[in-house]
């Protein structure tokens, strides 16, 4: 499959350069001149990498990298930082921002190529099980349902998703982030331990995310017990501010105040005997639409699909 890389730079030699060198290696090349643009194709196209340049006017190569690594549809993808400047506080810099690698200008062709490609190859590794807490994978996960959907033996899919994580990591930071979201895991893990059946299956497809794939009678149940569980932890992760006001507010980089529900943990409990699914795809467009609807609930936040 071809790969898609998204080039960000100002200088539109630059970005002809990359672009011929690399569609001549078989890469299709999305291109952007400011931060704005880049953060909307990257959200909209999903690179498989970004090539992205630190000098640029109105916002930087650092705060496009910051604000990439802050949404939930881009902080996974591999950036490439690509600047003028060689002195290691740049780079500490971009590094601290969640930068994958970078390249120094004036770049040769060959070892910019070899970059990009050893950062896809890494990339598409790491998300075989999520670095934080160890659980399988996106692709991992879409090869077990398959397996499952051609088994044509019926199962529970359940997909929990933290609601509203991106403004609690926004407000209180990327370490308080993974605490909370560890927290949700070890949530999980406890249920798997104490009712676990056979070929129960637990995965991490994206940072807040999380997909039980189990036999077990008992779902809709579980799920509301480990709902209650949630918000009887919850409070220990927010500010008595928060707690008081029942909201999280925060500032974003214009200095404008940025208001937020806490965070809530939705279940969407689907039982694949009621409908047929031919791929992993199909379930997860049926898990998008349930998710919604918990969403709009208020309360727990739990639909079960029989």
């Amino acid at each position: 499959m071809q790969k898609k890389v998204l080039v960000v730079d100002d200088e539109p030699h630059i970005v002809k350069a990359i672009r011929f060198y690399l569609e001549d290696e078989d890469f299709e090349v999305l291109t952007a001149t400011e931060g704005g643009e880049a953060l909307e194709l990257a959200e909209k196209h999903q690179p498989d990498l970004i090539i992205l340049d630190v000098m640029m006017p109105c916002m930087d190569g650092f705060e496009v990298c910051r604000e990439l690594r802050l949404r939930s549809r881009t902080r996974l993808i591999p950036v490439i930082l690509l600047t003028a400047r060689e002195s290691v506080e740049d780079k500490v810099r971009g590094f601290e921002l969640g930068a994958d690698d970078y390249v120094t200008k004036p770049f040769n062709n060959r070892e910019l190529l070899a970059r990009v490609k050893s950062r896809i190859r890494r990339s598409e590794a790491e998300l075989s099980s999520h670095p934080l807490t160890g659980l399988p994978g996106a692709n991992l996960l879409e090869k077990e349902v398959n397996e499952r959907l051609q088994s044509g033996q019926p199962f529970w899919a359940v997909f929990f998703v933290v609601d509203d994580y991106d403004h609690y990591r926004r407000a209180y930071g990327l370490q308080q982030g993974r605490l909370f979201l560890r927290f949700v895991a070890q949530l999980l893990d406890r249920l798997m331990r104490d009712a676990a059946g056979p070929g129960d299956f637990l995965a991490q497809p994206i940072e807040d995310e999380f997909v039980l794939l189990t036999r077990r009678g008992d779902v809709p149940e579980s799920c509301r017990g480990l709902l209650e569980q949630f918000e009887q932890g919850r409070d220990s992760f927010l500010p008595q501010a928060a707690l008081a006001q029942g909201e999280i507010v925060y500032y974003d980089f214009k200095g404008n105040a940025v208001h937020s529900p806490l965070p809530r943990l939705l279940a969407a409990c689907l039982s694949t005997g009621s409908r047929f699914l031919a791929s992993y795809s199909a379930l997860s467009a049926w898990a998008a639409q349930a998710v919604m609807q918990a969403r709009a609930q208020k309360g727990t936040g739990l639909v079960v699909e029989e």
